[in-house]
C-alpha cells in the first residue's frame, strides 16, 4: 500500500489567465511578477504571453529600416534623367495588390501568439520546394528570419524570409 505522510510536498502546475490592472503593460507585469515572488507557494513561473516589451525598439527599427530602403531607391533614381524616368512610369505596370499570402510583421505575431497553423511554402538552393504545415514559433526581424515548428515532422525548422514564397493559412 501506499501511505504518503502529511509532511510530504508536491507540486501542482496550473495554466491560468490572470487580468492585472495597470497604467501600462510594464507596470502590470511588475504588480503580476510582485505577486507571484512574493508568495512562498509559488515555486516556479512561466509568463506565456502578455508581454508588451519592446514595442518602441521594434517600431524603431522597422523605422530605420524603412528609411534606408528609401534613400537606396532615392540614391539609386538621382542618376537618370527626367526623360528616363517619365519613360519608365509610363511603361511601368500598375502596382499589384499584395497576395494572401503575404504576411506583415504584425501578422506574424498575431499567428505567434494566437498559435495558428500556416502553411508555409520555401524555395529551398537547388530549386527544391517544401510544402510545410507548421506554428511559427519565433520570428527575428533584425535577422529576417523564421522560426517554425513542423506538425508533421515535430522539428524545428529555421528560414529566412527570402527563401518563403508563400505563406497561408491565418
Amino acid at each position: 500500500m501506499n501511505n504518503k505522510t502529511s509532511q510530504e510536498r508536491s507540486g501542482f502546475l496550473f495554466n491560468v489567465d490572470i487580468l492585472i490592472e495597470g497604467s501600462t503593460n510594464a507596470q502590470a507585469l511588475q504588480s503580476l511578477l510582485e505577486l507571484l515572488n512574493n508568495s512562498d507557494k509559488v515555486v516556479d513561473q512561466r509568463i506565456n504571453s502578455g508581454i508588451e516589451l519592446g514595442k518602441v525598439i521594434e517600431a524603431a527599427l522597422v523605422n530605420l529600416k524603412t528609411n534606408y530602403v528609401e534613400k537606396s531607391k532615392a540614391g539609386l533614381s538621382s542618376g537618370h534623367s527626367f526623360q528616363a524616368k517619365a519613360a519608365a512610369a509610363k511603361k511601368a505596370p500598375q502596382a499589384a495588390p499584395k497576395p494572401n499570402s503575404y504576411l506583415t510583421p504584425e501578422d506574424i505575431r498575431d499567428s505567434i501568439s494566437k498559435n495558428r497553423l500556416v502553411r508555409l511554402t520555401v524555395n529551398k538552393p537547388g530549386g527544391t520546394r517544401l510544402s510545410i504545415p507548421c506554428r511559427i514559433i519565433n520570428f527575428d526581424e533584425a535577422a529576417q528570419i523564421l522560426s517554425v515548428y513542423h506538425v508533421d515532422e515535430k522539428q524545428v525548422y529555421s528560414f529566412s524570409l527570402n527563401e518563403i514564397d508563400e505563406l497561408s493559412g491565418q
